[in-house]
């Protein structure tokens, strides 16, 4: 478990391009335990190379990136990682049956909220857009991270499960 005292993420003076075109520069932050942080920039400003630069998913051009030894990462993509030959259920809950996810009141409001509607039987393969992102986003929350990242979480949400979300982190 990683130290309540120390910063999670450290970026000092980090720079990161693609060709010409400079997308951070000399970018240092820390995020310490417990904080919740919202990246706000116009489309292709860089907001998803930050993220990528903070996970550890892209390397900086220059400066540094340090992470808390064991820290474990949850990160939800702009679009999605589900394997369509899967189910909602193995998806979302590991395969768990119904006795065994509702049982934890923590999953159970996952899937209510998120999973309305959508049959945990169903294949992952033929949901909708934003079926697939209410599956990625249940999936994530209800997995065990130290830090949790979300790239424009709100996308294909309607306005109750926005609310939830920002009521539930």
């Amino acid at each position: 478990m990683p130290d309540a005292r120390a910063n999670l993420v450290n970026l000092e003076r980090v720079s990161k391009s693609y060709g010409v075109r400079p997308l951070l520069t000399d970018v240092s932050l820390g995020i310490g335990a417990g904080e919740r942080i919202g990246i706000v920039g116009r489309n292709g400003d860089g907001k998803t190379t930050l993220l990528e630069v903070m996970t550890g998913l892209e390397e900086p051009d220059a400066g540094r990136v340090s992470r808390q030894r064991g820290l474990l990462i949850g990160y939800l993509h702009q679009g999605d990682e589900l394997e369509d030959t899967h189910s909602v259920r193995e998806a979302v809950l590991g395969g768990r049956s119904d006795h065994e996810w509702a049982a934890d009141p923590r999953t159970r409001e996952v899937v209510e909220e998120l999973l309305a509607g959508v049959a945990l039987d169903r294949a992952v393969l033929g949901l909708s857009g934003g079926e697939r992102r209410r599956c990625s986003l249940a999936a994530l929350l209800l997995g065990e991270h130290d830090l949790v990242v979300l790239d424009e979480p709100t996308n294909h949400l309607d306005a109750e499960s926005v609310a939830w979300l920002a009521q539930h982190l």
